[in-house]
């Protein structure tokens, strides 16, 4: 399989996509992008709000009268998603935003966005074995992390291979 997908949106990227346990998915969102873990069963392990971060987001983007736009099927987990990058801005990395590892659905994560598979260090890389990465996915759902993207693609590789450097 390759590395990296085509981008695909929804319903054919929840079905033609064909994920295999510990795949990183890219999640495009307007101007944002977000990442996703597939665990297995139709699940993964993504970047949410942190509960306390979202009343306090939640205060600001209503105070601005933004509006905030909701998943397929009544899912909040967009709504409260949206919420909390739109208070922070453009940079996901804001000191005062975090975030949360949490579980959810695929279809409910992923909602009406394009996506697409992304290993992109397998080759710089050593991918922890699927059972190791699954089990700590779950360890640390409910941790909060400031840097989204960091925080799932370091849920998938162990560190990096001898004599490759992966920012480069």
């Amino acid at each position: 399989m390759a590395v990296t997908s085509e981008w695909k949106g929804p319903p054919e990227s929840w079905t033609s996509l064909n994920f295999q346990v510990g795949d990183l998915i890219e999640i495009q969102e307007d101007d944002n992008t977000s990442w996703a873990l597939y665990i297995g069963h139709a699940q993964v392990v993504y970047t949410g709000p942190s509960p306390d971060q979202h009343s306090t987001n939640q205060d600001t983007a209503s105070s601005a009268n933004q509006n905030t736009t909701h998943a397929p099927g009544g899912d909040n987990e967009a709504t409260n998603q949206n919420t909390a990058t739109s208070a922070a801005g453009p940079n996901e990395k804001d000191s005062n935003i975090q975030y949360q590892l949490q579980k959810g659905l695929l279809k409910a994560v992923i909602g009406q966005h394009t996506v697409r598979i992304n290993n992109m260090y397998d080759g710089t890389r050593l991918v922890f074995p699927v059972q190791t990465l699954v089990e700590l996915a779950e360890l640390h759902i409910g941790e909060n992390v400031r840097d989204r993207k960091d925080a799932i693609v370091n849920l998938r590789y162990e560190r990096p291979l001898r004599g490759v450097h992966p920012d480069r």
